[in-house]
């Protein structure tokens, strides 16, 4: 997960690589794009660790749609860390849609020897990230020899379209940058470059737009060869890109061009209409499909939607390829339903075929998940890699987005992630193009509900149940899912709550994981072995719910932040703790811990006692932030100043008016109201309280009933004496012994 992060960059600098054409006519002889090495090696070092000498780009877009592009970088590495980043090379592409070689590639070694890349250090290999079993993804991988610090490395490539998938559409980006995973494979790397030029060539009387970000130059260089246009843009001393986890999306962050031949986006709903519309339309297999569902003719809406959807995750299984070449077509509903399973695309057209069938108003979309970025839309390029289903507002209804793709997700199965990300629905009529907006997301809300409590023979126990909502209903329904050993996984993740030094046997259960329509939830009941203390102290702390639900240990480190930070996503923990006193208890509170509320975030600690409870409340809301970097200072020390709050402390001791009344009661129900044993349990209490004298009224009671009592007599004569009655003490004492009584 934590790379995915950084994925974005890669994905921008190399989405000049994916599909747009066929193959190219006969091939050329590929001219070298920057000087020779030895050349290059006079350029002042600039950059401590790398720095890319000459990052140069030259693509020639064809009049058919067809085109080539031609690249070339240079880098000299300037330590071991470097050295060890840059020891292998990979260059993605995709092999249905485009051609892609290897020009050369070489190293210079600090003493001046040129040395080639190997013929057996050169790999062409298909990839499919561990997802699709059907793939188009490829790339060339190879490792240059000596390279160390001192060394400069060069490689040239050149991308052929091969298939088109939207002739009418060509669009490109780049950037000065080439961005190298590091060695640890936890980030990625955008050196220094000195020196930057990207050509694009066209028809002089081909439409083309352009878009600068981030001090790209915006004017280019042009010049006219006959009936072909090259435009040109430059740039020099480009400085490195620091990569960090939750930085901006690349646009926003680095110098880039993009260059698209068109502007409108409803050519990309015509375009992808053209491949659903014909299977829209309910076929008699689809009207069968929906007959399977048993409605009545009362049917409503939610349960309509809530049928088909049901539908799919029942009797569609979800695969991650693309079966069919190219990614973009659809099947018909009917091999869908004869297949039994189905990418997003299949699984999108028969779900809409079905609702409207049932008379509900709905459409594809297409969608850019967070893995593909958070595109700039001013121009028109096939961001989308996802397809769902959207169903308009109707019948008094929000508008719903329905992605049955998951593994029996809740419903209506979209990723809380997918708030804001842009989507296109596809309606033939020009389609409408929008950021997804927050209703129908569930709100994104952990709920953390435990119960203390004694058992009779003192040990202490604990209830504890989580309630899940939005994101985290979503993360945990996945874990468990895919979680190979899933009974120990969730003793482990309880046990989490507490501290490794308690011992406590523990029963914990992950519910309603295949349900469709009821949210995950957690259980577990904790016993603890019994204290020495008959008092003991349970706790109620902040970092119970942090450490289930959050990942603060894991922030980078302020001093060292270079871009702003942001968490897009606002969430809220709760915690309610309930502390029972119990028969002989009560709970009191022995510690408390004070609320924050601030820029990034509220936390809000309450605590009040009920009866012979006590309930203590916790309620932390992160908000959506994007912040600079001395902001996040702030925000950091804020978080660690959290994190050290002190925790809710409540002790159950034993309370001794709660036992004598225990006592008193037990003796009035063997004994009866009017006993010398109740009028004792009386003037015991008395004597505990200090009240001497109100205690000689019940224990002349008990003696006026049963004059041969010892035990009465010795329980007056205490009270007398206390009371300073000491001849009639004396006289009390004296019967009680003359009787046989000793205490």
């Amino acid at each position: 997960m934590k790379k995915s992060v950084y994925v974005y960059l890669l994905i921008g600098l190399f989405s000049v690589f994916f599909a747009r054409a066929s193959q190219a006519t006969a091939e050329q002889t590929i001219a070298r794009l920057a000087p020779a090495l030895s050349e290059q090696v006079s350029i002042k070092q600039a950059a401590p660790s790398a720095e890319v000498l000459y990052s140069i780009s030259q693509t020639k877009l064809q009049a058919d749609g067809h085109w080539q592009r031609t690249s070339y970088y240079s880098i000299r590495i300037n330590d071991l860390a470097a050295a060890r980043d840059y020891g292998r090379i990979v260059i993605p592409f995709n092999h249905y849609y485009s051609d892609m070689n290897l020009d050369f590639a070489n190293s210079l070694s600090p003493q001046g020897k040129l040395n080639p890349l190997a013929e057996d250090a050169l790999q062409r290999r298909v990839t499919g990230g561990g997802q699709d079993f059907y793939s188009d993804s490829s790339e060339l991988v190879f490792s240059l020899p000596e390279v160390h610090a001192g060394s400069v490395i060069e490689f040239q490539y050149t991308q052929k379209s091969r298939n088109l998938a939207f002739a009418e559409l060509y669009n490109e980006r780049s950037t000065p940058f080439w961005f190298q995973e590091k060695v640890a494979k936890d980030s990625w790397r955008a050196d220094y470059v000195h020196n930057y030029q990207f050509s694009f060539t066209t028809l002089a009387d081909k439409t083309i737009y352009h878009k600068s970000f981030q001090n790209h130059p915006e004017q280019s260089v042009d010049q006219q060869t006959g009936e072909w246009l090259t435009r040109t843009w430059q740039m020099s001393k480009v400085p490195e890109i620091v990569v960090e986890r939750r930085m901006p999306r690349g646009h926003k962050v680095r110098p880039e061009m993009m260059i698209s031949t068109q502007k409108d986006w409803t050519v990309v709903d015509e375009w992808t209409w053209n491949k659903v519309a014909d299977k829209l339309p309910a076929s008699i297999n689809v009207k069968a499909a929906v007959a399977e569902l048993a409605l009545g003719q009362g049917a409503n809406y939610q349960q309509k939607v809530q049928a088909v959807y049901q539908h799919l995750q029942d009797k569609v299984r979800y695969v991650f390829a693309h079966l069919g070449r190219g990614g973009y077509d659809p099947h018909y509903p009917d091999e869908v339903i004869k297949a039994g399973y189905g990418d997003c695309k299949d699984q999108t057209v028969l779900a809409v075929a079905m609702l409207r069938e049932l008379g509900i108003e709905s459409y594809p979309a297409l969608v850019e998940t967070p893995r593909n970025g958070d595109s700039d839309t001013e121009l028109v390029r096939l961001i989308f890699d996802h397809m769902i289903v959207y169903i308009p507002a109707q019948d008094g209804h929000k508008e719903l987005w329905l992605d049955t793709t998951g593994d029996r997700g809740l419903f209506p199965g979209m990723s809380n992630f997918m708030v804001g990300q842009n989507a296109l629905i596809v309606n033939g009529q020009g389609g409408r193009l929008l950021d997804i907006g927050e209703d129908g997301f569930a709100e994104n809300l952990a709920t953390l509900n435990m119960v203390y409590q004694l058992d009779k023979q003192g040990a202490s126990q604990a209830q504890v149940d989580i309630e899940l909502s939005g994101m985290f209903e979503q993360h945990i329904r996945s874990w468990y899912k895919h979680s190979s050993e899933q009974n120990a996984a969730t003793q482990q993740f309880f046990k989490g709550l507490y501290s490794q030094g308690l011992e406590f046997d523990l029963d914990g259960k992950v519910l309603n994981t295949e349900a469709l329509f009821t949210p995950v939830t957690l259980s577990a009941k904790f016993n603890f072995d019994k204290q020495d203390d008959p008092n003991p102290i349970h706790g109620a702390n902040l970092n119970q719910l942090l450490g289930m639900f959050a990942d603060f240990n894991n922030l980078p480190i302020p001093e060292e932040r270079v871009n702003p930070y942001i968490d897009k996503y606002a969430y809220t923990l709760k915690l309610n703790a309930k502390f029972i006193g119990g028969a002989e208890k009560v709970a009191s509170l022995v510690q408390s811990s004070p609320s924050m509320q601030n820029a990034y975030f509220d936390l809000i600690q309450t605590g009040e006692k009920q009866g012979d409870d006590y309930v203590v409340s916790i309620e932390f809301t992160h908000k959506d932030i994007n912040i600079n970097a001395q902001q996040y200072q702030d925000y950091y020390a804020k978080v660690q100043q959290m994190s050290r709050l002190d925790a809710w402390l409540v002790s159950l001791r034993t309370e001794p008016n709660k036992v004598q009344q225990i006592v008193k009661q037990q003796t009035k129900d063997q004994f009866g109201s009017d006993s010398v044993q109740i009028y004792l349990v009386e003037a015991r209490k008395l004597l505990q309280q200090g009240k001497f004298s109100d205690a000689i009224v019940p224990a002349k009671k008990a003696v006026d009933l049963d004059n041969n009592n010892g035990e009465a007599w010795y329980v007056l004569a205490t009270a007398q004496g206390f009371a300073t009655q000491i001849e009639a003490s004396k006289q009390s004492f004296a019967k009680a012994a003359e009787l046989g009584y000793q205490p």
